[in-house]
């Protein structure tokens, strides 16, 4: 048997089943299994989810591999092949690129397509059907049951809705779930606040390390580094400042590879109050105009000192200045002496300025997404245009006593708000109108697409963790979950352009509740099931067993149900769906606690304490919005997890 993936050579299915034994982990491709995806989706699949022979123990001629198609150190591209030749004393192989990742080849290589790479950048995945590896993710979630007439019964639910594509779970539970690999899972981390020593900047970013290296994204709050200048006693010195340490962290983003194309993510926030919030702000703005823009236009000495610091001027030698004299000098000529009006306009710009604008430190902080943390404070500020203090725990004229308290407390606080009525004193670095800062933000978000945004004090507010005496310290990468300390959380989601009937066009809500019972179910069994490095997240992830379910497809299910997105009727309907999922999703997770307990830091030593939990966990900002039934069951039963719903960034 053989299955054609390329015109000239195809998979020996024969073979690949031959070398498969050597894995108990990977499923046998059989008669019945299809689904290959194509072009990205199918390279993505193969190069980031499917199990692979990373140890090279069956490679041989004529096997269907994985590679760098381009060496290039910041833009490698991948791509699919075939070895046809194996050269294991020098560890090379020579390759027969498909024809759809040929473009980015030169010379020779493009007109034979055949290319000679490290056999380091060449892999052999196992698995080339999609049923494979939701085999082998539900071989592997199901294995947590803890009968065998459990195991059995749930890896045929999951399988069920894994290969229908009904449900979609995270790239990090594809790729590792059933492998048998110490990589994680969860998708999301989010650490403490990082404690204001070196010491504690490097185990944070030791644990960080730990967490990209097994396939974690990070989220990092950093406000509780003392800012820039600020006096270091230990040390007779003055510290950087915040931003250049979190920059330090960012980068270990280009340093950790997470296996394949892929690298690691990070979120790296900074609170309002903070005294380096303008230069945070501004760190990651890659257009000098804009700078320029910031220092024309601003009247706030704190911006434009920031904006100077970012901006790069290089003045023009005396052979440029005449260069652009020159070419100014045919703007009156008919057609401009074949200069473009574009080019004449430049040349002129520089005359005038005196030189070439650029940025100081253009890769600065680029290892990490960046946001602000809002307090309400700040938003109250800039409605009723008043002044803003940037300020910070007084650590300059703290006594040694102060000092040994800040040192032990302060990055369990990281508020500054929280650290001043502790009776803590706080030293007023500036103020500033509220109005100019949150323009700054906008400016940037503009044109830099960054910084983000963070609500901070309204997470709080509504997470429910409260009641369980834990807050939001900051997000995952992609924004999606307010995490506190050590939290982590593991994605799913359920496809929606599979939940209608296409004849009656209509939501098919029968199928979309199974759908999401069985992965609730799935992604609480994820907990159990995936390996632990830290004993912090795994205490957390243990306590709370918190769960991500999200969507994907919403504008094919509008498509097939004919409702436009945005109108009356679509937002209705989107109402619906949405207020569906999470109810179904609450009842899901109490039918769970009926049958292996609810989360654990939901339990008290006393029924008593139990019940007070309880009582306040129905009653968190989201919760009190969940329908009464839900709330009173949550009241008898409890419920299996903390945290069940996001919203994370798919496609389809």
């Amino acid at each position: 048997m053989t299955v054609a993936f390329s015109e000239k050579m195809t998979v020996n299915v024969d073979k690949l089943n031959k070398d498969i034994r050597l894995f108990p982990q990977v499923h046998p491709i059989t008669p019945e299994m299809h689904i290959t995806y194509k072009g990205v989706s199918r390279l993505v699949m193969l190069d980031r989810y499917s199990f692979k022979d990373t140890e090279k123990l069956t490679l041989s001629v004529g096997d269907f591999v994985v590679l760098t198609v381009k060496e290039d150190p910041k833009f490698p591209a991948r791509g699919l092949g075939f070895i046809v030749e194996l050269d294991w004393e020098n560890k090379k192989a020579h390759v027969l690129v498909e024809e759809e990742y040929r473009h980015v080849l030169e010379g020779e290589e493009a007109k034979t397509g055949i290319v000679v790479r490290s056999l380091d950048v060449i892999e052999k995945p196992l698995e080339i059907f999609y049923e494979q590896i939701a085999k082998r993710n539900a071989t592997g979630l199901a294995a947590v049951e803890q009968t065998e007439e459990k195991r059995q019964e749930w890896f045929e639910k999951f399988y069920e809705q894994l290969v229908s594509l009904n449900f979609v779970p995270a790239g990090r539970v594809l790729y590792g779930a059933g492998s048998g690999t110490e990589v994680t899972y969860f998708n999301c981390y989010v650490m403490p606040f990082v404690k204001d020593s070196r010491e504690g900047i490097s185990e944070h970013r030791k644990q960080v390390m730990e967490i990209m290296s097994r396939g974690g994204g990070v989220g990092t709050n950093g406000s509780t580094l003392r800012p820039r200048n600020t006096l270091a006693r230990g040390v007779n010195g003055k510290s950087s400042g915040s931003v250049s340490w979190l920059d330090d962290i960012a980068k270990l983003t280009h340093l950790v590879e997470q296996g394949g194309s892929r690298r690691g993510a990070q979120m790296i926030m900074l609170a309002d109050w903070h005294p380096d919030i303008i230069e945070f702000i501004i760190s990651k703005m890659q257009n000098p105009r804009i700078l320029r823009y910031l220092l024309e236009n601003t009247e706030d000495e704190g911006i434009q000192k920031a904006a100077k610091e970012k901006l790069k001027f290089t003045p023009l030698t005396e052979q440029e200045r005449a260069m652009y004299q020159g070419i100014v000098n045919y703007k009156n000529i008919p057609g401009y002496g074949g200069f473009t009006e574009k080019i004449i306009q430049e040349a002129e710009e520089k005359l005038r300025t005196g030189g070439t604008y650029s940025v100081h430190n253009p890769d600065f902080l680029t290892g990490a997404n960046i946001s602000v943390c809002l307090t309400k404070e700040f938003m109250e500020a800039v409605e009723k245009d008043e002044e803003y203090e940037l300020r910070f725990p007084d650590v300059e004229t703290y006594s040694e006593e102060e000092m040994r308290i800040y040192n032990e407390k302060w990055h369990e606080v990281g508020d500054v708000r929280e650290w001043e009525k502790m009776g803590y004193r706080v030293r007023v670095y500036r103020k500033i109108r509220a109005r100019e800062l949150w323009k700054l933000i906008n400016i940037c978000a503009t044109y830099s697409a960054e910084p983000g945004i963070f609500f901070i004090d309204n997470a709080n507010d509504m997470t429910n963790a409260r009641a369980y005496g834990q807050k939001v310290v900051a997000t995952n990468p992609c924004g999606e979950q307010p995490l506190a300390p050590y939290s982590v959380c593991n994605l799913a989601a359920i496809n929606l352009a599979n939940m209608v009937d296409k004849e009656k066009k209509v939501v098919d809500y029968e199928k979309l509740k199974r759908t999401v019972e069985v992965g609730v179910r799935m992604q609480d069994n994820v907990i159990d099931a995936t390996p632990y490095f830290l004993e912090e997240n795994k205490k957390q992830a243990l306590g709370e067993r918190r769960v991500g379910l999200g969507v994907m497809g919403l504008a094919d299910l509008l498509i097939y149900c004919e409702k436009e997105y945005g109108s009356e009727e679509g937002n209705q309907l989107v109402d619906e769906l949405f207020q569906t999922i999470a109810t179904t999703a609450y009842r899901a997770s109490i039918e769970l606690a009926k049958e292996k307990g609810s989360f654990p830091f939901l339990v008290g030593e006393t029924e008593e304490e139990t019940m007070k939990l309880r009582e306040a966990f129905i009653h968190t900002g989201y919760m009190k919005k969940m329908p009464d039934d839900i709330r009173q069951d949550i009241l008898t039963y409890g419920i299996r997890n903390s945290h069940l719903l996001t919203v994370a960034p798919t496609g389809k």
